[in-house]
């Protein structure tokens, strides 16, 4: 579950009501933000939140999916299923297709010990690697080139 929190005030605004959390007991500080908008759709820990564009966001996490939602609106986009455990590392980066559009693509590993690239507009898998003999956990693009690095 991923909560937009807003800082400064303690009252509601808009979409969302109070969160429990601000009406802890007088011996812990009350949470400072407002919850906007929770979106649902993973089942375990959020650990990656990457930018595609100013009107995207890609979600994954400990439950193995990876979630493409719309920022301004917290609507689920598309739920991309391939990975059978944790998300390790995540990328977003452009197509290197020449093409008007510009399609975003994500590049995800798991500790499955697959990497998977994902195209954003479709949610279809472009490419999945499952070689590596361990955990892929950090990776890095640089242009043209994509790094996974695996230990």
């Amino acid at each position: 579950m991923l909560r937009w929190l807003i800082g400064g005030s303690r009252e509601p605004q808009g979409l969302a009501e109070k969160s429990p959390l601000q009406t802890i007991g007088e011996e812990q500080t009350q949470n400072p933000y407002t919850e906007l908008l929770v979106l649902k759709a993973h089942h375990d820990i959020v650990r990656f939140l990457v930018r595609l564009d100013d009107y995207r966001f890609v979600s994954a996490g400990d439950d193995g999916l990876v979630v493409v939602w719309n920022a301004q609106t917290g609507e689920k986009l598309l739920e991309l299923n391939g990975h059978t455990q944790k998300i390790t590392a995540i990328i977003a980066f452009p197509s290197l297709e020449a093409c008007e559009e510009k399609n975003q693509l994500i590049l995800t590993a798991s500790a499955d010990r697959t990497v998977i690239v994902w195209n954003c507009d479709t949610g279809r898998q472009v490419q999945k690697v499952s070689c590596f003999q361990s955990t892929v956990k950090v990776g890095s693009t640089h242009r043209r080139i994509t790094r996974m690095e695996y230990s």
